[in-house]
């Protein structure tokens, strides 16, 4: 599915999602209405590229209502409701769809504020721990947005050793996503993401990751053009930074951000 019609069209789609979403609708439609949204998150992602009247809709009534699709009703407890707190398959959906967003700065400050990105920290905790892709969808996330942006309270229950399990999942699955372009550009952000929290590594890890960041590089070299223009230099941006890390590890560094 493609929003590839008029924009009257486009509009009514928009607003049908919307509907959908709404909190009174059944569980399994707001499933249903988050994997369209999915499906099309290119095109909802791209604000300058629509009319004055989709972005507004897009911006003001689809943003709070993606969030309808995954957060528990208030009051309700796992015990109690259907509508879990946590769901793998569905979050996975969730994640995609916000980390195309996230893409675009123009949506920054009406993901903060309509508490999509507080939602994605809360998830940290839950799929970090063990490997899933969700922790590289997180960290496409919460890296693309400035730490100026973030509120201080949302991040208090995350700790070093939190963003570092995330970071080093997200590495593990670098090499399976490296066909999907909008993942592999991602690439250079997680690298500054990674220096940014390496200080609560083990040295064990380092060599993990070294390891994670060489099959990325190879599996970008096999599968795209990835010696020329911005590919090639989405490569060399994870080949330096490993290396540095190799040196680190050889020398027995200090490890520092």
């Amino acid at each position: 599915m493609k929003m590839r019609c008029s924009a009257a069209k486009q509009n009514q789609f928009i607003e049908n999602l919307i509907a959908c979403m709404g909190t009174n609708m059944p569980v399994h439609l707001r499933y249903a209405a988050l994997r369209a949204a999915r499906i099309v998150r290119e095109e909802i992602a791209s604000i300058d590229a629509m009319d004055a009247e989709l972005r507004d809709i897009v911006l003001t009534k689809l943003s709070p209502s993606i969030l309808t699709t995954v957060c528990p009703r208030p009051g309700t407890t796992l015990a109690n409701d259907s509508h879990h707190f946590f769901d793998y398959n569905r979050d996975l959906c969730y994640l995609k769809l916000i980390f195309a967003l996230a893409k675009d700065s123009s949506w920054h400050v009406r993901l903060i504020g309509d508490h999509n990105i507080n939602w994605c920290i809360s998830m940290i905790a839950e799929y970090c721990e063990s490997y899933s892709l969700h922790s590289f969808y997180l960290s496409g996330i919460l890296f693309r947005i400035s730490p100026e942006q973030l509120s201080v309270a949302s991040l208090d229950g995350v700790t070093g050793r939190q963003w570092w399990n995330m970071i080093m999942k997200a590495w593990y699955y670098a090499y399976s996503l490296i066909d999907d372009t909008h993942c592999f550009e991602f690439l250079p952000v997680l690298v500054e993401g990674t220096k940014r929290y390496m200080q609560n590594a083990l040295e064990y890890e380092l060599q993990w990751l070294i390891g994670y960041m060489n099959a990325a590089v190879r599996r970008a070299v096999e599968k795209r053009d990835s010696e020329q223009g911005e590919d090639g230099c989405v490569v060399v941006a994870v080949k330096e930074f490993s290396n540095m890390l190799k040196k680190l590890v050889n020398s027995k560094g200090v490890i520092s951000p």
